[in-house]
């Protein structure tokens, strides 16, 4: 039922459109999809409750690339938002200017003419006229600015959702107690925007 879903999504967001336009299509829709945390990372349940958070999203993304035939990695880089350049609201800016926020981040290299080519979803197209780092226009052929600042990166081998758990387990519990309570305010903030994003469409 689930790989159901999946291909009924593929199917429509490929339809009519050649292997690089379709792509690009695939791409845009996941990357559309409203970030949440917490959220499931199962890539049907993103595309049920259209959320998700940087593992659901591109754990979906993956499975639509390998379903158009393309080889995908599972990447997950090691980053610190205190190195952020995100306008933050006052709330996570206090908890930045307190601790170090360490977290995992996932994100795809995808083989495009014999290249892997980083490939990040986690912000919708909106959120860049908030300063976030969206790629608006991917020209289905060229890296992109990652979502994140990266300190270390690691290529994922075998399950990416227990490979992740596993690195989330090796941080102390503060670690792992800070990231969660900043990833929750990060999200609440998120969904304001998006409601912000909404009403001047509908003001439009």
């Amino acid at each position: 039922m689930d790989q159901e879903i999946i291909r009924a999504a593929f199917e429509k967001w490929v339809a009519g459109r050649d292997l690089l336009a379709a792509r690009i299509s695939l791409f845009e829709h996941v990357r559309d999809i409203p970030y949440v945390y917490p959220a499931s990372r199962d890539p049907a349940e993103v595309l049920r409750r259209h959320a998700g958070s940087c593992s659901g999203k591109h754990y979906l993304l993956g499975e639509l690339f390998r379903m158009q035939g393309l080889k995908v990695r599972n990447m997950i880089c090691r980053h610190r938002f205190n190195e952020s350049p995100l306008p933050f609201p006052d709330d996570l800016q206090a908890l930045l200017m307190k601790n170090e926020i360490v977290d995992l981040h996932d994100y795809l290299q995808v083989q495009i003419d014999g290249q892997w080519v980083e490939v990040d979803a986690t912000w919708e197209l909106g959120l860049r006229e908030f300063g976030f780092p969206v790629t608006d226009q991917w020209d289905g052929c060229q890296p992109m600015l990652l979502s994140v600042v990266v300190d270390e990166e690691f290529l994922v081998e075998g399950d990416p959702a227990r490979t992740k758990e596993e690195m989330l387990s090796k941080l102390v519990p503060r670690q792992r107690q800070l990231r969660k309570q900043f990833l929750e305010s990060l999200s609440r903030w998120l969904q304001e925007l998006t409601a912000e994003m909404h009403r001047e469409g509908e003001g439009a």
